[in-house]
């Protein structure tokens, strides 16, 4: 029983992943608070892991490359109150492009008087299944959009803190919002 125990510790110190290190959105009053664990990823891993596409604004990924943080922004011009629109529009090119994916959940909650859009999806890679969790937000009139994906095997880990990294330490170094609440967590400025 103590050699499972000890066996297991790593996985479970794994699993308190804390937000400990702030990163910005370069050029918006966006702010992240992320695990030590996440790191930015180099150009040529990215070359490797997505080909051609082109690099977004910031890209984070634990040691391995399994877990993922990617922000973007888009140069969309959009107006909060159709953040949900936007959010049906990148599903459904998604869904034209990648006919693997499931839809695990989607919705918009207004917080504190601002709407911010989600959506959750599974979709297929060679050898497993990946989760991922899209998030937008307006600032200044553009969409920002976020990506954390990873695959099934982390899940139990990156379910939890995912959402944490979303909902809870987004911040805004403008004042435009207060604290958010989304859920039980919250967002800040």
């Amino acid at each position: 029983m103590k050699l499972l125990a000890l066996l297991l510790l790593p996985v479970f110190s794994f699993c308190q992943m804390t937000l400990d290190q702030t990163i910005s959105m370069p050029d918006q009053n966006v702010e992240l608070s992320i695990p030590k664990e996440l790191s930015p990823i180099s150009d040529e891993l990215w070359k490797i892991k997505y080909g051609a596409v082109n690099r977004p604004t910031m890209v984070y990924s634990d040691k391995k490359a399994e877990a993922n943080l990617i922000g973007n922004i888009t140069n969309q011009i959009w107006e909060e109150q159709n953040i949900e629109a936007y959010r049906d529009f990148r599903i459904e090119n998604l869904k034209k492009t990648r006919t693997d994916i499931e839809v695990l959940e989607s919705g918009t909650k207004e917080v504190s008087g601002r709407k911010v859009a989600f959506f959750k999806f599974m979709s297929k890679a060679i050898d497993t299944r990946i989760f991922n969790q899209y998030f937008f937000v307006v600032v200044d009139n553009e969409v920002l959009m976020f990506t954390i994906n990873y695959p099934e095997k982390l899940k139990v880990i990156w379910d939890k803190i995912s959402y944490d990294i979303i909902a809870l330490a987004l911040r805004y170094k403008s004042n435009i919002f207060n604290w958010l609440s989304f859920g039980s967590l919250k967002y800040c400025r």
